[in-house]
């Protein structure tokens, strides 16, 4: 068994954007279930939520200081100043968090503290340092004719109203999307469940990192840096990293395992044109659409896609054959391999986009092909983070990559100049 197939990159995938578009077009995101609110931190929300009452829910004061009616900013702004409602004049004097709003007592200024209800009839809140107190009086410093009704107080509704959308279907649930949620009483939330990656390391010439090794031979780094770039993401789940031999009928066998309990395999080696890279025909004989194999990008253009539908017998299952070389897996992992997998978890598309970074020491080097370009992090002069590139000697170069932060992306015959598409490894 060792007749070898090749598909050339289509005609209309020209960048990595239009090969993970094409591959994504062909992919439906994972089933959902419902985990607790605060167990779902990282998880992919799967269904849009809605606030449950107004935010706030009732007209509250955003600063410490004392409710009064603007009719009274007068006697206020006088040397005497308001009268500050006391337990001894008045049952209800103060304004609390966490209590109704009370009725406002006529021509009497409220204590009133941050977040606390809006008294019944007043219209304004004036800041304690806005205040000089003197005996049960509070007389205002500043100019009356600057303070205008509705001053320091958060209307009802004003962040949110019953029934309005406060996370949308597609959300990467964060700590503050958590907080949030909380506010409107959700304790249970949908959320697409995990994707099942397996990953296969192929290549005769690997050995385990604490394994003894030859000259000839090389730790395994794509192992730990696939489960590195993939396990930190909550909603991925490692499920499997096996190594497979240089062997068409070995590698169909373990491929064939992995599919059989993943959502998607990730394999690295065995693409490219060699006599001994089988894994284009295995993925084929296995049932798989090839959606692209070879792409313009540097490093890592024997890279390969292809998507086994769904059968009678199998479920869906998404292959991403990586090149064997370090910083090319580490590159397309992170560059296409991330986003494909996001759109089996049902990720929105903008939940991954990159961010745009400055290259303090760009150079003019151009190439004819996308170029991932491999950049540190420095302090600057001004105390900011800058990004600069680093040297390297190749796709192999794993001791060069030991510092980098990430990669920026360079469009064919562009200049690594000015602003540029960023990829950090973690993020």
């Amino acid at each position: 068994m060792t007749t070898q197939t090749s598909t050339s990159v289509p005609s209309d995938i020209s960048s990595p954007q239009a090969a993970i578009d094409a591959v994504c077009a062909r992919l439906t995101s994972v089933a959902t279930e419902t985990v607790p609110l605060t167990k779902s931190y990282g998880r992919i929300l799967a269904k849009a939520l809605q606030a449950d009452r107004d935010s706030p829910a009732l007209d509250l004061s955003s600063m410490d200081g004392f409710a009064i009616k603007i009719s009274d900013i007068a006697i206020m702004a006088s040397e005497t100043g308001l009268p500050i409602a006391t337990k001894s004049t008045h049952e209800q004097y103060e304004a609390r968090i966490g209590h109704p709003p009370i009725a406002m007592p006529v021509a009497h200024a409220v204590r009133i503290v941050t977040g606390a209800p809006i008294p019944l009839g007043s219209d304004l809140v004036i800041r304690h340092e806005d205040v000089l107190r003197k005996g049960d009086c509070a007389r205002l410093t500043i100019d009356h004719a600057s303070i205008k009704s509705g001053a320091n107080i958060r209307r009802q509704g004003e962040n949110a109203k019953c029934g309005g959308e406060i996370a949308q279907a597609g959300h990467l649930i964060s700590a503050a999307t958590i907080g949030a949620l909380a506010s409107f009483g959700v304790s249970q939330v949908q959320v697409h469940r995990r994707v099942r990656v397996a990953i296969v390391i192929t290549g005769d010439e690997l050995v385990s990192i604490d394994g003894s090794v030859q000259p000839w031979q090389i730790r395994d780094s794509n192992g730990p840096v696939i489960q590195a770039l993939l396990g930190t993401r909550a909603w991925i789940e490692i499920i499997s990293c096996v190594h497979a031999v240089d062997d068409a009928d070995s590698l169909t066998a373990t491929l064939a395992l992995a599919m059989k309990s993943s959502d998607a395999v990730i394999l690295t080696g065995g693409v490219s044109m060699g006599h001994r890279d089988f894994v284009p025909q295995v993925v084929s004989q296995l049932g798989a659409q090839t959606i692209f194999h070879k792409l313009p990008q540097r490093p890592g253009r024997p890279m390969m896609a292809a998507v086994r539908p769904a059968s009678a017998t199998n479920a869906p299952c998404l292959i991403l054959g990586l090149p064997g070389n370090p910083i090319s897996v580490m590159t397309t992992a992170r560059r296409l391999g991330i986003p494909m997998l996001g759109a089996l978890a049902g990720l929105s598309r903008h939940e991954l986009a990159p961010t745009k970074r400055e290259i303090s020491s760009g150079d003019q080097t151009t190439l004819a092909m996308w170029w991932y370009r491999l950049v540190g992090e420095r302090l600057g002069a001004d105390g900011s983070r800058e990004l600069y590139l680093l040297s390297g000697k190749g796709s192999g170069d794993v001791a060069n990559a030991a510092t980098s932060v990430g990669f920026v992306e360079i469009a064919p015959s562009d200049a690594t100049l000015g602003f540029q598409n960023f990829y950090a490894w973690a993020d």
